[in-house]
């Protein structure tokens, strides 16, 4: 088990798989492959780490040089083979592994000494030799007390701060650490058996590993015995909607879905997921509201999984780093790659919702059919943009042709005409302030404008396109699609919503009056309270297509036009204008002489 090239299988993954894995169908061979292929890499990681320790003066403090720990894990692999593979392939060695690669490297910085997480080898050495019975005797590192095994769980002692190690001692049916007994100092992984279909997963909260989450090392955050208990009945719940309604969904998350790194709850309509590069078959999810927002969860993030092992076999985008991409799921702009994963992840989505609003009633009917009208309407969007990115392959053309193919399957799925407007209203909103986050138009003809606009001439020739800059402190550009969530639910619920209007930590940041009118349906009190907030300047974005929104509702024209197309220009002039007299100018009226020489239809 040196890790070396010549030791480790070829992977291949054929054109008909990636045109079923592009379609959302489930094979198992290429899941199979998928899976090999990143457990490879990890193992060529490790094989790269080893031989690079043992030629460098690499330190490792308190513990035992890396051949002692290297040597222990080659016995246990030798004596207990699949075992001691299957905590190769744990997602957190594949996270360990790239970020000390990096570090060794020097493209990566954190709090911890180097030698705790070249410390780790130490752990997995030490988990391998306790799977395979062996007889050893292993320091491990510690963070304030706390250490990992691997694949086993957690060795806890209190008395131990900073980074510290222990030492795990093994007489083959049973360890020690530091002389206290695995009944007193450790507590296994948190594993559930998920109850349901043919083939149940086995799926770990990982909650105590330094490399389960996007920042490294992370703190360790156990989980108390009533949020296990309630991510339990969760994952039940999910799988159970899974199993029932997304049969190809549950057989490739059981093939593929290791760990769950979770997160404290979020408001309801605010979750918060994520992917781990590194770390295939692993999700950062927060505490569900509901068993189906938690199975949509799993979906969504398995197919950044899925995406990324795809990448390392056959690349779907030339190297791209320019961030210049509007992605209707984010707040800041992507560049192609991570475009194509959005496009990806909420495509299944969309198939998701269009399947799941038929097994529901009443509001949450409502509510499933606007979550589906809005992600179609995103992915069609995003889609759009992804093909036209020159950065693509012929395989990844290929694969977007594919998922294009699905959305078109889509487009017979029925969504009553109120649910349809509310998303398309909801998307609108949020491509509008995404341009006046993230669009900077031209400073000089801003300048220039500007003085026309106070000299009382007549606008200039038509400004030309606005460059992506984006914004470092974006702010939130789902408000809108937040409260419209909040009101299908009902309307104590929206209610509920506006009480809580200025906490910055609720459901409700960045939202504004102007919004809680608009989605509420007082059109006319919204332009008035949007109008109210821009006679100053304003960094809130939402406030600005809000306006336009509101004043497309009241008073279609030349200046909603002009708002709806070209805000990033109008909100530059007008700050312009504002900070040049000490008073802001009137909007619509900004915005109709602006769009003076410019159709009535289209800037």
């Amino acid at each position: 088990m040196t890790g070396s090239p010549d030791l480790l299988p070829h992977h291949h993954i054929t054109p008909v798989q990636l045109d079923v894995l592009a379609s959302g169908g489930h094979e198992d061979g290429a899941f199979a492959v998928l899976r090999d292929v990143e457990r490879s890499r990890w193992r060529l990681a490790l094989g790269i780490l080893v031989r690079h320790m043992r030629n460098h003066l690499v330190p490792t403090g308190p513990l035992v040089p890396v051949a002692e720990a290297w040597r222990l894990l080659v016995e246990a692999q030798r004596v207990r083979p699949e075992e001691v593979t299957a905590l190769l392939g744990r997602p957190q060695v594949g996270v360990w592994s790239a970020h000390l690669l990096r570090r060794l490297r020097g493209k990566a910085d954190d709090a911890a000494p180097l030698w705790f997480h070249v410390g780790q080898l130490h752990a997995l050495a030490a988990a391998s030799g306790i799977v395979a019975g062996l007889r050893f005797r292993m320091p491990i590192p510690l963070w304030d007390g706390l250490g990992v095994l691997p694949g086993l769980g957690s060795v806890e002692l209190p008395d131990h701060t900073g980074w510290t190690h222990a030492t795990v001692v093994s007489e083959g049916a049973a360890f020690t650490i530091d002389g206290e007994s695995a009944d007193t100092a450790f507590r296994p992984v948190r594993n559930f058996v998920v109850p349901a279909g043919e083939r149940p997963p086995v799926l770990t909260l990982d909650d105590t590993s330094c490399y389960r989450g996007s920042e490294i090392p992370e703190p360790p955050e156990p989980l108390s015995e009533s949020e296990e208990e309630n991510w339990r009945a969760a994952l039940a719940g999910a799988w159970a909607v899974l199993d029932r309604d997304h049969p190809d969904r549950a057989r490739e998350l059981a093939a593929g879905l290791v760990a769950i790194t979770p997160r404290v709850g979020t408001p309801r309509f605010r979750p918060h997921s994520a992917s781990v590069g590194d770390g295939f078959g692993a999700a950062i999810i927060s505490a569900p509201h509901d068993p189906v927002q938690l199975a949509v969860t799993m979906v969504h993030e398995f197919q950044h999984s899925k995406l990324t092992a795809i990448g390392h076999l056959v690349p779907l985008t030339e190297d791209d780093p320019v961030l210049d991409c509007y992605a209707p799921w984010r707040d800041d702009p992507r560049g192609t790659s991570g475009l194509f994963q959005g496009v990806y992840a909420f495509t299944a989505v969309a198939e998701f919702w269009a399947v799941q609003w038929q097994r529901l009633s009443g509001a949450e009917r409502d509510l499933a059919r606007f979550e589906f009208a809005l992600v179609r309407r995103q992915v069609v969007t995003a889609l759009d943009v992804l093909k036209g990115r020159s950065a693509l392959t012929p395989t990844g053309r290929r694969f977007a042709t594919r998922i294009g193919e699905r959305l078109a399957a889509l487009d017979s799925v029925d969504v009553p005409e109120a649910v349809r407007s509310v998303a398309e209203s909801a998307a609108d909103d949020h491509w509008i302030g995404w341009r006046v986050s993230n669009l900077r138009a031209d400073p000089a003809r801003v300048r220039t404008e500007a003085a026309r606009w106070l000299s009382g001439r007549p606008p200039g020739p038509i400004a030309p396109p606005a460059a992506v800059v984006p914004n470092e402190k974006p702010r939130r550009l789902d408000v809108k699609a937040v409260l419209n969530r909040a009101l299908l639910c009902g309307r104590d619920d929206f209610e509920a919503a506006h009480a809580l209007l200025g906490r910055e930590d609720h459901v409700v940041a960045d939202a504004g009056e102007g919004d809680f009118a608009l989605v509420g349906g007082d059109v006319r009190e919204a332009l008035a309270r949007y109008a109210e907030e821009l006679s100053e300047v304003t960094d809130r974005p939402g406030a600005w297509s809000g306006y336009a929104l509101a004043l497309r509702a009241v008073r279609p024209g030349r200046a909603a036009t002009t708002l709806l197309h070209r805000p990033e220009l109008v909100r530059a002039v007008h700050d312009e204008v504002a900070t040049a007299t000490g008073e802001a100018p009137d909007v619509e009226n900004l915005a109709g002489w602006l769009g003076a020489r410019w159709s009535d239809d289209r800037p």
